[in-house]
């Protein structure tokens, strides 16, 4: 169910008094939201976000005081969501093709992270990725191809390069997105 204008106005009021600094805790706490569902593997993190928002919303348009806080009432929401997901099947892989074109962390905030970790490889790996994730459909098998005989191995030995190098960006990812929500914790914390 949509957001309708007058739940948004309900939990905005709930969010502060001044609808300024309370439209400034709504996007302070839709970026907290992404980078938490981001963080466990939770897609399309922006959608669930704005699901969680609508939902908290549609509880303080009901009557329901969020205690002890409207940004604790949000993240069990948030929790529920994730759980939700889990239950369904999901693809478990990653498209490392879209999060690296993805340029916005308002889009997904694994993009960002993503972005920093391809940065910190070495221009050859972070090249050999590229390639070797930009393709679709026919086009990517022959462009495999075309990496592996340009170094010089096989199709298969530049699958297992490229999987160990898949697997160090996974862990840099996930590092750099749980550092990220500690960060946001903080700064939501003090603020």
């Amino acid at each position: 169910m949509a957001l309708t204008p007058e739940n948004f106005n309900c939990l905005l009021g709930a969010l502060g008094p001044e609808r300024d600094s309370a439209g400034e805790r709504y996007e302070s706490l839709r970026r907290r939201l992404l980078i938490f569902f981001a963080a466990r593997g939770a897609a399309p993190a922006d959608v669930l976000a704005d699901e969680a928002l609508d939902r908290t919303a549609r509880r303080v348009a009901e009557g329901v005081m969020p205690s002890p806080s409207i940004e604790s009432f949000v993240l069990g929401i948030a929790r529920n969501l994730v759980r939700e997901q889990w239950k369904r099947p999901r693809a478990m892989e990653v498209d490392w093709a879209r999060m690296a074109a993805s340029s916005s962390v308002m889009e997904d905030p694994r993009a960002e992270c993503l972005d920093e970790c391809l940065r910190s490889l070495a221009p050859q790996s972070r090249q050999w990725v590229e390639r070797f994730y930009s393709h679709q459909g026919a086009e990517k098998i022959r462009a495999r191809e075309a990496l592996a005989a340009e170094i010089g191995i096989d199709a298969n030995a530049l699958r297992v390069r490229l999987h160990r190098v898949r697997a160090k960006l996974a862990q840099c990812v996930s590092a750099c997105l749980r550092r990220n929500e500690s960060c946001e914790k903080v700064i939501y914390e003090r603020g």
